[in-house]
C-alpha cells in the first residue's frame, strides 16, 4: 500500500524530515511513497503572460509576495544558530557573484547563425568501431542455429560480462520479463538488472540518471504503446545533448519491445507507430545474427553518448521459418564480440543486381520474402529479378542504400508501420529530394487504424507487397 505524507512547505526543517521519512519508509517497506506539502505560495506568475490581476485581487497578490519561504527559512537557521546574518549575506552575494558571471560569459558566447550548427549538436558523434566484416550467418565451428529470441538473452549477457558498468533496468524483468529475453540474467548478474514499477517515466528518467554518472543503462519498455506513458522523459533523454550543446549527452540504450504484428493484447501490445526526434538512433533488426551484431554496436554508441532505441518485433522472436517447415529464419550466435554491424549497413535477400528491389525492416522482411514467388508469377519476373533489402536503421537512408538505389530499376518501400506515422515516408522524401530514387518507386504501409484483438489483418500484408510491385511495375 502506498504510504502518505503531509509537510509545510514554507518550513524547511519540516521539509527535509518529511522526505527522510518517505525515502526511509520506501527503502524499508519497498513500496511508493507520496508526501504533499501545502502552505506553499506562488509568489510570481508562470510568466509575463501570465496575467494574475484577472484571477486574484491586487491584495491577494501583494499578500501571496510578501510570503517568502526562503526567508523565513534563512530567519530559522539564525535562531537556531546555524548561521549568522553576515555568513547568509556572504553566501547569497558569492551565489549573485556566480550567476553573474555566468551570464556575462553567456552574453559573449558566439551567436547562433545557421541552421547546421544545430543539426551538428543534435547527438554525439558516431563512436568509431572496427568491424570484424565476417561473412554473414557463419562460423567455423558451425554452431547450432536458434531463433532471435536466443540470440538477444545471450548478446545481453555478453554486454553485461564485458562493461561492468552496464545495467539492465524495466518491468518484471529479473525473472525473464515479458518475452523471456533476459531469462537468467538476475542469476548471472545479481543487483544489476533492477525492476521497476509499471511507470514509464521513472524508468527512463532512472536510465538519464545511471547515464550522467558514468554508467550505461539498458532500459526496457515492455510494449512499444507503454513509451507512450514516458514521452515527456523520453524526449526530454534524448533533447539533452541539444540543449547542453553537447555537453551533457545520456548515452542509453532504450529495448522497446512489444512492437508490430501479434494477437495479444491488441493495439497497446501490437502498436506500429514510431517517433524518430532529431539525436535519437533507431534500429529494427529482422534476425537474430544481425540484433546480436548490431546491439554491439549500439552499446559502442551508447557508451560515446547517443541514445540509441532496439525496437524488437514480437513476431520474430521465436520465428524458425520462412517457408513451411525450412528453419531459414534461425542462425548461428556470431560469437566474435568484435564482429558488429554498424548503422550504415542494410542485409540483402536475393541479387544486388535485380530489377526490383523490396526495401524493408523487422517483420516487413520475412512478410516480403513469402510475397516473392506471387510477386514473380504476376509479373513475370524472375527469382532473380526481384530482392529484398533489409535495412535495419530507421533513423534516416543510409548511404548504402544510396549506393544500391543505383543498381535498381524499380524499388518499393514496405514499412510495418502505419501510414502517417512511419519511417520511411521520411526515407523516400529524402531520397526523392536528393535525386537518389528510380523513376519507378512505390511505398506500402500498414493501414493507418489500429489492431484489433486476436487479429492480424491491420499489419502490413503479403497481398500489400504484391500489389505494390504490380504498381510499379505498371509505371
Amino acid at each position: 500500500r502506498q504510504a502518505e505524507y503531509m509537510g509545510n512547505g514554507c518550513d524547511v526543517l519540516e521539509v527535509h524530515a518529511g522526505l527522510r521519512k518517505v525515502v526511509d519508509v520506501a527503502r524499508e517497506r519497498n513500496v511508493p511513497t507520496l508526501i504533499v506539502f501545502k502552505n506553499l505560495p506562488r509568489r510570481f506568475g508562470h510568466a509575463a503572460t501570465d496575467r494574475q490581476i484577472a484571477y486574484y485581487t491586487e491584495a491577494e497578490i501583494a499578500a501571496v509576495a510578501s510570503r517568502n519561504p526562503l526567508e523565513q527559512s534563512c530567519a530559522t537557521a539564525i535562531e537556531q544558530g546555524q548561521f549568522t546574518a553576515a555568513e547568509l549575506f556572504e553566501m547569497t552575494s558569492h551565489f549573485q557573484t556566480q550567476i553573474e558571471t555566468a551570464f556575462d560569459s553567456a552574453m559573449r558566447e558566439p551567436k547562433l547563425s545557421h541552421r547546421e550548427q544545430m543539426i551538428s549538436r543534435n547527438c554525439q558523434p558516431l563512436a568509431p568501431v572496427v568491424n570484424a566484416q565476417k561473412p554473414a550467418f557463419e562460423e567455423s565451428s558451425k554452431p547450432i542455429s536458434e531463433v532471435m529470441r536466443k540470440h538477444m538473452n545471450r548478446v545481453i549477457i555478453e554486454t553485461m560480462q564485458n562493461y561492468a558498468q552496464s545495467v539492465y533496468i524495466g518491468e518484471d524483468v529479473t525473472h525473464g520479463g515479458y518475452y523471456v529475453v533476459t531469462e537468467n540474467v538476475q542469476q548471472t548478474f545479481p543487483g544489476r538488472i533492477i525492476d521497476f514499477p509499471p511507470d514509464e517515466t521513472t524508468l527512463i528518467g532512472a536510465g538519464v540518471g545511471f547515464s550522467q554518472v558514468g554508467l550505461l543503462p539498458i532500459v526496457e519498455i515492455p510494449y512499444a504503446k507503454y513509451l507512450d506513458c514516458g514521452a515527456d522523459m523520453f524526449y526530454e533523454a534524448v533533447i539533452a545533448n541539444w540543449l547542453s550543446n553537447n555537453k551533457q549527452p545520456n548515452g542509453m540504450i532504450i529495448r522497446l519491445q512489444g512492437f508490430d504484428k501479434g494477437v495479444f493484447g491488441g493495439n497497446f501490445h501490437t502498436h506500429n507507430m514510431l517517433s524518430n526526434p532529431p539525436g535519437l538512433d533507431t534500429v529494427c533488426y529482422s534476425n537474430g545474427a544481425d540484433y546480436a551484431r548490431g546491439f554491439r554496436y549500439c552499446v559502442k554508441q551508447a557508451l560515446a553518448g547517443r541514445v540509441v532505441m532496439l525496437v524488437d518485433s514480437t513476431h520474430l522472436l521465436n520465428l524458425r521459418h520462412v517457408e513451411d517447415r525450412d528453419n531459414k529464419w534461425m542462425t548461428p550466435y556470431p560469437s566474435d564480440t568484435s564482429d558488429v554491424l554498424p548503422f550504415d549497413a542494410i542485409r540483402y535477400y536475393g541479387s544486388s543486381n535485380a530489377k526490383l528491389a523490396v526495401i524493408t525492416y523487422g517483420n516487413g522482411v520475412v512478410t516480403a520474402l513469402r510475397a516473392l514467388s506471387k510477386v514473380c508469377e504476376v509479373t513475370g519476373l524472375s527469382s532473380d529479378q526481384v530482392c529484398v533489402i533489409d535495412h535495419p536503421y530507421l533513423t534516416a537512408p543510409t548511404n548504402a542504400l544510396r549506393e544500391a538505389l543505383r543498381s535498381h530499376e524499380m524499388v518499393l518501400f514496405a514499412d510495418v508501420c502505419k501510414a502517417g506515422q512511419n519511417p520511411f515516408s521520411t526515407f523516400v522524401t529524402t531520397l526523392q529530394a536528393e535525386s537518389k530514387l528510380p523513376k519507378k518507386w512505390q511505398f506500402v504501409g500498414a493501414p493507418h487504424t489500429y489492431n484489433p484483438l486476436g487479429m492480424t489483418f491491420t499489419f502490413i500484408q503479403e497481398e500489400d507487397i504484391v500489389n505494390g510491385c504490380v504498381k510499379v511495375m505498371a509505371q
